[in-house]
């Protein structure tokens, strides 16, 4: 087995381009990206299936049923899948890791010395030797390696090697008891809670469909436990299930799930762990409250300069890995394996790797010639359509293709536009006219988009979409948390939109460029959905709610639990024209051109112009 230190050396050989992306922001401006990266779809159809069982979605690539899959493979597939000429596989270190969430609410685990404890008495080298096969990096950070604002280096000590003793230790100080001999958990005796000496027990639960990688990882928790001499049992339950349980702040000791990031932003810490949160549905899941990480939001939030932001960043590293309300577990090597027989013209993503929207619009035949279908499996069925419900990496997949945005993150996660054409920044020091302490963005917007109902888009739906989201907010629309901020999102003209923050902050760009643009006259509040309905409104598994989009493709067929048919949408804004064809060779390298120069793509006649670092945004998927 390689050891720890060999094993980051080779994560960071297969994403090297991700870290010096993450590190640098301007690395996007070096980035070779395909100069015609939005033209598309060049297939007919995607066809993602679910498949739960991770054998038969090796099996089904193997024969040649399914493309692509759109999670990572267990590393004991590799061989197989490598040894066969048909199949590419494609790696890079994981935006994102593998993670116990502890219920911070739940007497004993409300108190910090015992998920500390916990931590200590985790072994994550067995789950690199046992269940990852060292294709993962041990990892302590809430922040992913990959991140220039992680500080996992930095960390003043780490939780990689079980020190069961020093765990025992810290309880028995902590006055937990035993019921019987101590340290004779075999023996049945049992960990008691300090003060009351009562027994407890805790479950660690898992997605029932995961069951080697999320259920090996659960009885390494489990063992920890016990370890220290506490009941315990993994449990195996539904991925959607206990996910709305977290959500709404249900019941639950601890479980196992991932994250994966889409970009470089750590602003969601100030939401994800803030102690007012600990009540907001859809927020704070751990029910982490600490008076010292609330203190340090606002710098976070509201810090103009990467310095500032990456010292509060720090601060609240520390302090979160000190209180553990969530023990990271691994950092993985994304693996995904897709057939290179019929399709070519894959494009690795740092947000969604290989089966992500870049692949899905610039996929082809090897002939060059237009049509097909391409199948994907999902490894869940998406727990919901409805863009602010849902949290599910399953339904984003599919979401991804079907919903327009000012912005889409490239594939190295820097901003891409998609309905953009120019961008203006300003600031008070730029142009009187706004506000002291305002930021101002102004958009000019493509002026050939069109709804799936034929209806034309407009800077109208593109203001609207930020309206919707802000005053949802008081019917507990969690869009609305990035938006708190908002004074004004209006159109002065039919491709003209004007966004407009009370304060400014180095994430503003980050908290709605990359938002879903919704249609107006589907969702207004007269006769439309309305704010009160943002969740319930349930869309594909509700034939009579609404579904007009505007993506590169439209949701045609399913069948719940089953597939989901998307259709190419022949009245996409950048389909191509009749005499466009895709690449004949997937040999040939495309042509490149870096990345828009955003700080040249101002609005004519304006006064002054703010140099925009572009940093890309950031939303959390869960994942089994």
């Amino acid at each position: 087995m390689l050891t720890n230190r060999n094993k980051r050396l080779i994560a960071i050989t297969f994403s090297m381009a991700f870290i010096l992306m993450a590190v640098s922001p301007a690395f996007s401006q070096a980035a070779a990206i395909p100069s015609d990266l939005n033209q598309g779809p060049y297939v007919d159809t995607l066809v993602y299936q679910v498949i739960t069982n991770p054998d038969t979605v090796i099996q089904s690539l193997l024969a040649g049923t399914i493309q692509m899959d759109n999670s990572f493979f267990n590393p004991i597939h590799y061989e197989a899948l490598d040894l066969d000429p048909d199949i590419t596989i494609a790696s890079a270190l994981r935006n994102g890791y593998g993670h116990i969430t502890i219920n911070c609410d739940k007497f004993p685990l409300n108190l910090s010395v015992f998920r500390r404890a916990f931590a200590f008495a985790f072994d994550k080298y067995r789950v690199t030797d046992e269940i990852l096969s060292g294709y993962n990096q041990e990892h302590d950070s809430l922040v992913p390696y990959i991140s220039s604002f992680s500080i996992e280096d930095e960390l003043p000590y780490h939780y990689y090697s079980a020190n069961v003793a020093l765990a025992n230790q810290m309880l028995d100080d902590a006055g937990f008891g035993w019921t019987g001999a101590p340290n004779d958990y075999a023996g049945g005796s049992r960990r008691t809670t300090p003060g009351t000496n009562e027994q407890f027990h805790v479950n660690i639960e898992y997605g029932d469909n995961s069951e080697d990688i999320a259920g090996g990882t659960a009885r390494i928790g489990v063992d920890a436990l016990r370890s220290m001499g506490v009941d315990a049992d993994s449990l195996a339950a539904n991925f959607n299930e206990y996910i709305s349980r977290l959500d709404f702040h249900g019941d639950y000791d601890m479980v196992f799930f991932a994250y994966n990031f889409l970009g470089n932003d750590i602003s969601d810490l100030g939401d994800m762990f803030y102690g007012p949160f600990a009540d907001l549905d859809y927020q704070n899941m751990m029910n982490f409250r600490n008076a010292s990480f609330d203190a340090l939001r606002d710098d976070l939030l509201y810090g103009v300069t990467y310095e500032e932001v990456y010292e509060a960043g720090r601060q609240m590293q520390l302090i979160l890995h000190h209180n553990v309300p969530r023990l990271v577990v691994y950092e993985n090597t994304y693996n995904q394996a897709y057939r290179n027989d019929v399709f070519t013209g894959h494009v690795m993503d740092a947000a969604y790797y290989i089966t992500g929207l870049w692949t899905m619009r610039n996929i082809h035949k090897i002939d060059g010639t237009a049509g097909g279908s391409v199948s994907i499996s999902l490894g869940e069925e998406p727990d919901s359509f409805n863009i602010y419900t849902t949290n599910s990496a399953y339904a984003a997949a599919i979401n991804n293709e079907l919903w327009p945005a000012l912005y889409n993150r490239g594939p190295d996660m820097a901003p891409w536009p998609d309905l953009a054409e120019t961008l203006l920044t300003e600031t008070h020091l730029d142009n009187a006219l706004v506000p002291e302490g305002h930021t101002r963005f102004t958009m000019d917007i493509i002026q050939n988009a069109t709804w799936s109902d034929g209806v034309k888009l407009t800077a109208e739906d593109v203001a609207f979409s930020y309206t919707y989201a802000f005053e949802s907010g008081d019917y507990g629309n969690p869009a609305s948390v990035r938006l708190v901020d908002l004074v004004a999102a209006y159109a002065p003209t039919p491709y003209r939109v004007v966004v407009e923050f009370n304060t400014e902050s180095y994430w503003h760009f980050n908290n709605f460029a990359s938002n879903s643009v919704i249609p107006k006259h589907i969702f207004n509040d007269v006769d439309g959905i309305g704010y009160a309905n943002w969740n319930t409104w349930n869309p594909v598994f509700d034939p009579t709610e609404p579904m007009v989009n505007c993506g590169p493709f439209e949701l045609t067929d399913f069948i719940a639990g089953e597939f989901y048919e998307l259709s190419a949408n022949t009245n996409f804004h950048y389909y191509p024209q009749a005499d466009v064809t895709a690449p004949t060779s997937s040999t040939t390298p495309p042509t490149t051109t870096p990345p828009v120069d955003f700080t040249l793509a101002i609005v004519a006649g304006a006064v002054g112009a703010a140099v925009v670092i572009l940093v890309g945004g950031f939303v959390l998927l869960r994942q089994k």
